[in-house]
């Protein structure tokens, strides 16, 4: 196995050359379980607040760098999109995972918010982690890319019980 444990992903971007197949879908299985985990954490939070959580969505990689690698995508581990679904059947939210390989993270999800009435609210999660390091994600506004906070389960609750009420 090359030494993607100890690379970035710019890292690995910058010289894709040295990237083998195993460690394309070793970063890929480890990417799968950073946003599987993070999705525990918010589902946990939300539970009992009447929201339902459906993962049925897939997401496998297209990035330039798993076509290299020759990794098709039904040998990739399937990542989750989670939809968190209001009583009346409605998206409240929807995180739909992008890829591990970004420069400057270590992977992004994208988040719309969708409130009942009104426009939709988009931020883009970033895990601000080191490779195969636990996750550390903040979250900013599309188009805001400054404005970066950690991201909480209970802001998210925050932000969907303001739907309700507004």
């Amino acid at each position: 196995m090359a030494n993607s444990a100890r690379r970035s992903a710019s890292e690995e971007l910058a010289d894709p050359t040295t990237v083998t197949r195993e460690d394309v879908l070793l970063r890929l299985r480890e990417w799968r379980d950073r946003v599987h985990g993070l999705y525990d954490e918010i589902e946990q939070a939300l539970q009992g607040h009447g929201f339902q959580f459906d993962r049925q969505g897939k997401h496998t990689s297209t990035e330039p760098l798993v076509q290299a690698a020759g990794v098709g995508q039904e040998e990739q581990p399937k990542i989750d999109i989670l939809r968190i679904v209001r009583p009346d059947g409605t998206n409240a939210a929807v995180f739909h995972p992008r890829g591990p390989w970004v420069v400057g993270a270590n992977g992004r999800i994208d988040l719309r918010l969708s409130p009942s009435v009104g426009r939709s609210h988009a931020y883009i999660l970033m895990d601000q982690s080191g490779p195969f390091s636990a996750p550390y994600w903040a979250r900013m506004p599309i188009g805001a890319p400054f404005e970066r906070e950690q991201f909480d389960p209970a802001w998210l609750l925050s932000k969907l019980n303001g739907q309700r009420s507004g």
